[in-house]
């Protein structure tokens, strides 16, 4: 049950909402016309059919019996002439007429093939007893001949086609499906009225999400768009709110821990490193102690007051390329197209460059490349170091976590590295992902949407 309504929603039921609630409003009015068309019209069509056609051939039976208890051609004129001036029909008799001549010239054989042209010829069995022939097809389209064989002759009457059939029935069913399309016009445009808020604030949320602020949403549509679009805008308050806060923080704890680190260096520079040799290694903690810091700052700090640019990511890359060949890095650049992103330059700028240096640190040869796919922009910053093992690709990304267990500044960094990296492409709505290179090293894919 489950597979076949997941075929349904995905082949058959349209996607987006605008086109669900019109299949709502459609499908019923749709229906009803169907419905309508079927018992109610085919009925009424049967009905209206039958009564015209039964008038038109009483009035053709009335006359053959007349003409049947006339003697002589001048009585018989009389009697068409009377026939001709009371009755909307065209009549001429034939004397010796035969009913085969008259069909073998209309060709009447299978000319009766619709429901109403057999509802015609039935009105006229239950009503003339002599043989006869019903044309509803002769050259003049708007017309029907009916021949009746009489004893002396052949009765032939001509009748406009409107006195056997309905011709309002098109006229209502155009009517019927013209309105029909006018009501869905007018459907589709308030539907979109009230979709438009909708795709607004999915707009608004996913630029959010991709850490660009889209202001507050302006709050209209239904009451229930209404409710989402005012929490969304007191959750955007909150997060810039919780941001805020936590900037104004970071920013008091950094001079809060700046200042006794300072003190602490000045005061052991002005101790003879020589005289003691524990105050070497004092020097050297607080002075890791200090990056310490720094990094976490630069980690925990995020870039909330920066604002997003659009920016050409070729000057960037090409700065990194010389950032790691100053370094000793054989670098190969490749970018496929002119890529612009929206972006916080220098956030962005950090991640790429944590992410260089790493490669800088453990590789001899580097390969950068951007291209840009269906949704997104992906940046790969391959090597061919060590790499990383597959079972750790996930932790080295968690904030001070370190393959080598060691603090020396010689064998590495402090474990945030990565962290600021993965950190960095989040706050862009995109991620970061380590995998092996084709190289043999580590390969770091940032993605971005576009």
């Amino acid at each position: 049950m489950g597979s076949i309504r997941a075929y349904l929603n995905r082949t058959i039921v349209p996607r987006t909402l605008l086109f669900r609630s019109l299949l709502i409003v459609v499908t019923p009015l749709i229906l009803l016309q169907i419905l309508l068309t079927v018992v109610f019209y085919n009925r009424h069509w049967d009905t209206v059919t039958r009564w015209l056609a039964s008038g038109v051939a009483g009035e053709v039976a009335l006359l053959a019996e007349r003409l049947a208890a006339v003697e002589g051609p001048a009585e018989r004129g009389a009697v068409l002439e009377q026939t001709r001036r009371h009755n909307d029909l065209a009549i001429s008799f034939v004397p010796n007429g035969s009913l085969e001549q008259a069909v073998a010239l209309a060709e009447l054989s299978g000319r009766f093939t619709t429901h109403i042209d057999r509802k015609i010829l039935e009105a006229f069995e239950d009503r003339l007893q002599v043989p006869f022939a019903v044309d509803l097809w002769p050259e003049e389209d708007d017309r029907i001949a009916v021949y009746a064989q009489l004893d002396d002759g052949l009765l032939t009457v001509v009748a406009p086609r409107r006195r056997v059939t309905s011709t309002t029935t098109w006229l209502l069913a155009a009517w019927m499906v013209g309105g029909s399309a006018v009501l869905i016009a007018v459907a589709i445009y308030y539907m979109n009225l009230q979709v438009r808020p909708i795709r607004r604030l999915a707009r608004a949320v996913d630029r959010f999400g991709k850490g660009r602020d889209p202001g507050d949403f302006r709050i209209e549509g239904a009451s229930e768009i209404r409710r989402a679009a005012k929490a969304f805008n007191l959750m955007r308050q909150r997060i810039l709110r919780f941001m805020s806060q936590r900037t104004e923080m970071l920013a008091a704890v950094s001079h809060d821990l700046r200042t006794p680190l300072t003190r602490m260096k000045l005061e052991l520079e002005l101790v003879d490193a020589d005289a003691d040799p524990i105050i070497a290694g004092l020097k050297n903690d607080v002075l890791e102690m200090e990056q310490l810091v720094e990094a976490y700052l630069a980690f925990a700090r995020g870039d909330g007051r920066e604002a997003v640019e659009v920016t050409p990511l070729t000057p960037l890359l090409e700065g990194l390329q010389q950032r790691a060949e100053r370094a000793g890095a054989k670098v190969e650049l490749r970018i496929e197209e002119p890529i612009e992103v929206a972006l916080r330059p220098v956030a962005f700028r950090r991640c790429l460059a944590n992410l260089v240096d790493n490669a800088c640190r453990h590789a001899r040869s580097i390969w950068i490349s951007a291209r840009r796919t269906a949704d997104q922009v992906e940046i790969s910053v391959e090597d061919d170091g060590p790499g990383i093992p597959e079972p750790y690709l996930e932790q080295v990304v968690q904030p001070f976590f370190r393959l080598d267990t060691s603090r020396s500044r010689e064998t590495g960094g402090l474990g945030l590295g990565l962290t600021i990296a993965r950190d960095v492409a989040l706050g862009h709505g995109g991620d970061l992902l380590l995998g092996s290179s084709a190289h043999g090293g580590l390969r770091a894919l940032v993605r971005l949407p576009t």
